[in-house]
């Protein structure tokens, strides 16, 4: 066609018409490279039905426009290949970075020439390195982002000397970003502000964000790829090493029973009677053989069964194994005539057989009753062991068990025998293992979703809580699509503006688009809007108000910490946190208190949420006896400092990667964490030894989060130390476990670090005034602690007599109760209520209250359980002396830590009571509520941010576990226990006894109100998203 052709016209490098003498221009350059002289192709052959007709003269079309990338690329190139370093630094020779050409080139080669002599930190060193990247470091050369420079020719007389490199750069930068280095640990880095280039003839930095979302997904893809290929691989590896664990294992077994044979057949007889000759068993066939039937012929009129009557329609019981009782089994008798032996059995069967009529089996003597059984032998037996059962009646041969030799099947040779089994083992390992991981996957699953269903109750409580200031339509905010954000100003520093910015960013603030500020517009209500474009590769919608378009006004800011909101459906995933717990209690390894089960707890929720998470702690004398650490400590590095040795080694702990610290100074070589009289000293040598390991071993973990007094010493330490030497990094977090002790260090750290907790929002409250908390207000809160679900859960527990769950509470607590009363000799007549106290016996824990609790319960017509106790020799005295007096049918009192005790006494008690006189947090009141027991608890500390009235608390227990503003319009009652706020008996008393009214009353609604505290989320589920949230904005500081 006429367009085709013309395309072939202007596609065409040769001259149309030859004879055409106008000139066209500069004769083209020659190619680099001649081709030998080929003769002229042939003339195209006349076609049927065409006339050819010489071409006119070529119609002349416009020349098409240069490209002005094309050019400079070429004057780049030029300039490249036609350098000459002299003239590149004529009138240079005092500065640091000469380019060629002077504006780096897209798609082009690039010369850096470095004079080191203007460089103070690399004048004088032997290599130079380049270190470079493009646009703002985000892109990288196919070549790498290293390049050594090497000395040039150029002279040094004018105090100049200069190095080379030469570098390629990208088609789609727009930016060259390096430093250089000695290949150590000396830069020059432009004083700190790193050296850039703007790039030409290459792309724009809106053109670079435009393609964001595509890179990031392609780099996500490649991500996710390389994480499964590496999660595939590393299954396999442990697939097969554990497939050659079931072969090693099944071979053992085959050798181990090879090697035993004679010892397990020893003993073993076909036939056993009294010495008087009469039977006691006998078998058939006489020479049983492994992989058949056999069967056992029983004569209890022989053994200490002798005096039974066994009626009609019962039966002995048969209990057998193989092997020294393995595979065991059981299998019901029945009457059978007595047994023969082979040679009378041949001879009566061909009498038999002669016989005309058969005759009536001649009667059994008086003093034998044969009993008969079939039983499978299986392939791998050497002996049939077996005992005789008649409800609680046993005949165990003596109490030795009687014994059945077995043969080698037939035609196998000991060795044959030994490698069948070995197969059967293997295959019998496998199973069983492959068994064990499906029944594990399963739980898992379940577990997982569970999780995910809590998770996603607490985010959908977080957006109801701030909907009274913020909420935006759609409801969930979704990557690439429109989202509209509503903002009531009411309740906010900007209450009662006319006007309302809203400017934000994404991926918390580190996405290079932003928005705003954007005037929000109000409706009649008060309430303003505002829309944004959602990037799709955004994850994070951060954003905050204003009163002014920027500069000096009124923010509302989230008090420091923003506002963020989850984006759903991102191309890429949130970067992971790298937490380094730094402590020296950690759960179940090294527990004294609350401390160390918040360290493991804590730990193991934000590693779930998909972090890194680590913990650091001084390696103590008992961890040599640690069941938990036994066989898996795993040496990692050593180090001098301090003036000692310090070796580091490492264990997995609760799915925590957990680094030992050990001084041979002799500090840590202790039975207990605390005690000794320099506490002090040994934890302050610890901090500083744990971040010596981070340092030497190139860790930069993002959070160091250090604990209680005991490792206050890291927030100084950290920031005096060692940012400045190399460990440049983390920022601090810090939580007070307790007020009590150490309040300089607490102090010191508060001081220090980036920002600091406590756990429970109203202990916070309760100690903001406190001197060395007061003047860092701004950076301190509280956050609730929770308890570990798998560790404290109701329905797989193997010191419950029967898993429950809310749905069957009543049943499971009612079995606890029965058990519970068991162990501890408490009347089970009426079953009556009990109330119990799981408790360290502190001042701090009301004992005075805890007393009287003893004498409430059982007044009132309960039961009272306590286990705990006394530090102070005189507390426990008067606790000795409670015992006495009310031990008995109707109270216990252990005076010991049991954990297994524990569980049975959460699982049985109707009421659990913590009445102490301040709380950082506590846990029992959130076990207890796990396990269907309710809280009587004095309303202080965490104790008042976990339990509600269920009489005056409505409205608080809705905001606070629903985030429902109107629990009467929602209809909802969260409420979960019973509360008082005096110290007297007096104020116990009253809510004891709304409690026991309520069991003695209104049954019905008590054993609801056990099923309501059991469906409640008192995990780390929400803690672990405000940690979280914490550690960004510990990272902003």
């Amino acid at each position: 066609d006429s367009r085709g052709y013309l395309m072939d016209v202007i596609n065409l490098s040769v001259d149309l018409d030859p004879d055409d003498d106008e000139d066209d221009g500069p004769e083209p350059e020659p190619p680099i490279a001649q081709t030998p002289d080929m003769p002229d192709p042939p003339s195209p052959p006349p076609v049927k039905g065409i006339t050819r007709t010489p071409l006119a003269k070529a119609v002349e079309l416009p020349k098409p426009k240069e490209d002005p990338k094309l050019e400079l690329r070429a004057a780049a190139r030029k300039a490249v290949t036609t350098v000459n370093y002299n003239q590149a630094v004529v009138d240079k020779h005092h500065w640091m970075v000469v380019t060629v050409p002077e504006q780096p080139t897209a798609g082009e080669e690039c010369i850096l020439l470095f004079n080191r002599m203007q460089s103070e930190a690399l004048r004088s060193r032997p290599r130079i390195q380049l270190i470079y990247g493009f646009n703002h470091w985000e892109l990288k050369a196919e070549a790498g982002d290293r390049a050594d420079l090497l000395p040039t020719s150029i002279p040094k007389d004018a105090g100049s000397d200069f190095w080379s490199c030469k570098i390629k750069v990208p088609e789609d930068a727009y930016e060259l970003n390096f430093v250089l280095t000695d290949g150590q640990s000396l830069y020059e880095n432009n004083s700190g502000q790193d050296f850039t280039y703007q790039i030409a003839a290459g792309i724009t930095w809106d053109e670079w964000l435009d393609q964001a979302s595509e890179r990031a997904a392609k780099a996500e893809a490649a991500k996710q790829a390389a994480e499964k290929a590496a999660a595939e691989e590393a299954e396999r590896q442990r697939q097969a090493a554990l497939l050659q664990q079931d072969r090693d294992r099944g071979n053992k077994r085959a050798q181990d029973l090879k090697n035993g044979l004679e010892n397990l057949q020893k003993g073993g007889v076909s036939s056993l009677a009294r010495a008087d000759g009469l039977p006691v068993f006998k078998v058939k066939p006489e020479q049983p053989v492994a992989g058949g039937k056999v069967t056992l012929y029983y004569n209890p009129k022989a053994t200490n069964f002798h005096f039974l009557n066994i009626p009609e329609g019962e039966a002995l019981l048969l209990k057998y194994g193989f092997n020294g009782w393995q595979k065991p089994g059981s299998i019901k008798m029945k009457r059978s005539p007595p047994p023969k032996p082979a040679a009378a059995a041949a001879k009566a069967a061909d009498a038999a057989a002669e016989a005309p009529a058969a005759a009536a089996p001649a009667p059994a003597p008086a003093n034998e009753d044969w009993w008969e059984a079939e039983v499978s032998v299986p392939l791998d037996a050497a002996a049939l062991n077996f005992v005789m059962n008649y409800y609680e009646h046993y005949d165990n041969n003596g109490q030795k068990d009687y014994k059945v030799k077995l043969a080698l099947p037939a035609g196998k040779t000991l060795e044959q025998w030994a490698e069948d089994n070995a197969e059967r083992y293997r295959q019998e390992e496998f199973e069983a293992r492959m068994k064990v991981e499906e029944e594990e996957r399963i739980k898992e699953a379940i577990r997982q979703e569970k999780r995910r269903k809590a998770q996603d109750m607490v985010r959908a409580v977080e957006r109801r809580k701030v909907r009274h200031v913020l909420f935006t339509e759609p409801e969930v905010v979704t990557a690439g699509q429109d989202v509209t954000l509503f903002y009531n100003p009411r309740d906010t520093p900007l209450n009662g503006r006319q006007r309302i910015f809203l400017q934000g960013g994404w991926n918390r603030w580190s996405h290079a688009r932003k928005f705003g500020p954007i005037e929000m517009q109000p409706n009649e209500e008060g309430v303003f809007a505002a829309s944004v474009k959602v990037p799709p590769d955004a994850f994070k919608m951060d954003f905050v108000f204003s009163d002014v378009e920027g500069g000096e006004g009124t923010y509302d800011n989230r008090g420091g910490f923003d506002y963020h909101l989850p984006v759903e459906g991102s191309l890429v995933r949130e970067p992971s946190l790298y937490v380094a717990h730094i402590a020296v209690e950690m759960a179940p390894v090294a527990k004294v208190g609350g401390l160390g089960d918040v360290v493991t707890a804590l730990g193991r929720a934000v590693k779930e949420q998909g972090h890194l998470v680590e913990v650091i702690l001084p390696k103590y004398e008992f961890f040599n006896y640690s069941p938990v650490l036994q066989g898996q400590m795993k040496f990692e590095t050593e180090y001098d400092w301090g003036g000692t040795r310090i070796v580091v080694t490492s264990a997995m702990v609760e799915g925590l990667r957990c680094f030992f610290i050990e001084p041979r100074n002799g500090f840590f070589n202790t039975q207990t964490v605390y005690g000794r009289y320099d506490d002090e000293v040994r934890f302050d040598f610890f901090c500083k030894a744990a971040l010596e390991f981070l340092l030497r071993t190139n860790r930069q973990p993002d959070i160091l989060h250090c604990h209680d007094w005991s490792t206050a010493h890291v927030a100084k330490s950290y920031w005096e130390d060692y940012h400045p030497y190399g460990l440049w990094k983390p920022k601090v977090v810090f939580t007070i476990h307790n007020l009590q002790y150490g309040q300089k260090k607490i102090g010191e750290a508060a001081f220090y670090c980036q920002k600091f907790t406590t756990v429970s929002p109203t202990y916070a409250f309760e100690v903001g005034g406190n001197a060395v908390i007061a003047s860092h207000g701004h950076k301190f809160m509280g956050i609730r602690n929770g308890i570990d679900m798998d560790l404290w859960d109701p329905e797989h527990n193997i010191w419950l007599p029967k898993p429950f769950t809310a749905e069957n509470v009543v049943e499971g607590k009612r079995a606890a109760r029965i058990a519970l009363r068991q162990r501890l000799n408490l009347t089970d007549w009426n079953d009556k209520y009990i109330v119990g106290v799981v408790s360290r016996l502190t001042p701090q824990k009301g004992v005075h209250l805890i007393k009287h609790a003893a004498y409430r319960a059982t007044e009132r017509g309960g039961q009272f359980v306590l286990l705990g106790s006394a530090p102070d020799p005189k507390v426990q005295a008067e606790f000795n002396e409670l015992a006495q007096q009310y031990n008995g049918q109707d109270a216990s009192f252990c005076f010991k830590y049991d954990e297994p005790l524990s569980h049975l006494i959460y699982a049985a008690c109707d009421i659990i009571i913590v009445p102490s006189m301040f709380e950082p947090c506590g846990l029992t009141q959130m076990i207890a509520m796990r396990y269907g027991a309710v809280p009587i608890v004095r309303h202080t500390g965490g104790l008042k941010d976990t339990v509600f009235d269920v009489d005056f608390d409505k409205a608080r227990a809705a905001w606070d576990v629903y985030g429902s503003s109107d629990w009467q319009r929602d209809s909802l009652d969260a409420t979960n226990g019973f509360a008082f706020e005096g110290t007297d008996p007096g104020a116990l008393d009253y809510a004891m006894n709304r409690a026991i009214d309520a069991w003695y009353n209104d049954r019905a609604w008590f054993h609801s109100l056990q099923k309501r505290v059991m469906e409640q989320d008192w995990s780390w589920n929400r803690p672990a998203l405000d940690y979280i949230e914490l550690y960004h904005s510990a990272k902003k500081v």
